[in-house]
């Protein structure tokens, strides 16, 4: 009898730990890996200072591609600029390994993901994307692609499949279908898309200073300026998303 029991006990000593697995690997899959996008570097030969404001407007906009992805958690670009003014960092903090360390840590991130682009001769982009882990400042894998300015969606669009198949995330037909929903506009409305970000930026510092007379100015001209990027770029859908937005903070300040 005490051979029954004792049997009856490694037997159910063996199915708690294969649960306990299941519901560890099922744990697992279903968290979401957490990426956050630093702003990129401007390594461009043409045009460099017109193009500066893609340092923060690609990051942007990889930002809303990888959230397309329902096994990628990505930090919204508005916490991280918010801990670049609250640490008062400069362009140089931003490439020090100790600084990206700390602020992916403070953003809850597992990976890091650092950018560059670079405007080339022949209307050619080029974009550099490197993943990395917080935790050690590894670099797990990087990325590039080079390709038309007039596919400038479409590249972001296949850097964000790499990225997800280098954190071993499987896309869903759902998530190749909300990749692929966003069309090619023309270049520039994306780049006024990111001059739209710096007055939306400077709006929301006015705000937290208690500035708002000139909080709202910002956001009247980023109205304007998304508005002018949604007509440019053929109807990025992001910037009208954006047009709303300001027309709800131009609203809460009368």
């Amino acid at each position: 009898m005490k051979q029954k029991y004792t049997l009856f006990g490694m037997l159910a000593l063996c199915i708690g730990l294969l649960n306990s697995i299941v519901f560890v690997q099922q744990t697992y899959a279903s968290d979401p890996k957490t990426v956050a996008v630093l702003y990129f570097e401007n390594n461009s030969i043409v045009d460099k200072d017109k193009l500066d404001p893609l340092k923060k407007g690609l990051a942007d906009m990889m930002i809303t591609e990888m959230s397309k992805i329902k096994g990628i958690k990505v930090v919204e670009r508005q916490r991280i600029q918010s801990i670049i003014e609250e640490l008062n960092l400069s362009e140089t903090d931003m490439v020090d390994k100790s600084t990206t360390q700390e602020m992916g840590k403070l953003l809850g991130a597992k990976v890091m993901l650092f950018g560059g682009f670079s405007n080339l001769f022949n209307d050619k982009l080029r974009i550099d994307v490197r993943l990395v882990r917080t935790e050690t400042g590894e670099t797990l894998k990087a990325e590039e692609e080079t390709g038309e300015l007039d596919e400038f969606l479409t590249m972001l669009q296949s850097l964000v499949k790499k990225i997800a198949s280098d954190l071993d995330v499987k896309l869903s037909s759902e998530d190749e279908d909300r990749l692929e929903a966003s069309k090619d506009g023309n270049f520039n409305g994306y780049v006024t898309y990111a001059k739209a970000l710096n007055l939306e930026d400077q709006g929301k510092k006015m705000e937290k200073m208690g500035k708002n007379t000139e909080a709202r100015s910002s956001y009247e001209n980023a109205k304007s300026m998304y508005q002018k990027a949604f007509d440019e770029s053929d109807g990025y859908e992001p910037a009208k998303q954006k047009m709303d937005e300001m027309a709800s903070l131009i609203s809460k300040l009368k």
